[in-house]
């Protein structure tokens, strides 16, 4: 009991003597070296689009390439053949399912600058939530 009782006593004593530390220590650097208020670094203006489609940059081949030599056409498969080759879908056609579909219609309006971005936010996550 004496042992806990003299604990309290040092800290009762300890702490409040190091919190008077700090509290000095903290002004003398305060006094010594004051906050600078540096001016905030200049950024680069934001280009953001403003609801207008831009126009794409104009590609121009750096040499002209030489013509490319076309394989000799096959013969025509037979009709049978070609019936299922045409009922095959091709990949990367186009988009396959409705929510593809609907982005992809959603999309184009927004390029062509038929609605807000407010507007594409809220019909997307309405396509997306079925």
């Amino acid at each position: 009991m004496n042992n806990l009782i003299f604990w309290i006593i040092v800290c009762s004593w300890l702490i409040p003597m190091g919190i008077r530390m700090y509290n000095r220590s903290r002004q003398r650097r305060l006094r010594d070296f004051p906050p600078q208020n540096y001016p905030a670094p200049p950024y680069p203006p934001q280009n953001y689009p403003i609801g207008y489609p831009e126009q794409p940059p104009l590609v121009h081949p750096a040499e002209p390439q030489p013509p490319v030599a076309t394989p000799a056409p096959q013969a025509a498969p037979p009709s049978s053949a070609t019936h299922q080759a045409n009922s095959v879908p091709q990949p990367n056609s186009a988009p396959q399912g409705y929510r593809a579909r609907k982005l992809a219609e959603l999309d184009q309006e927004y390029s062509d600058g038929k609605i807000a971005m407010e507007d594409y936010m809220k019909r997307r996550q309405e396509i997306m939530n079925g």
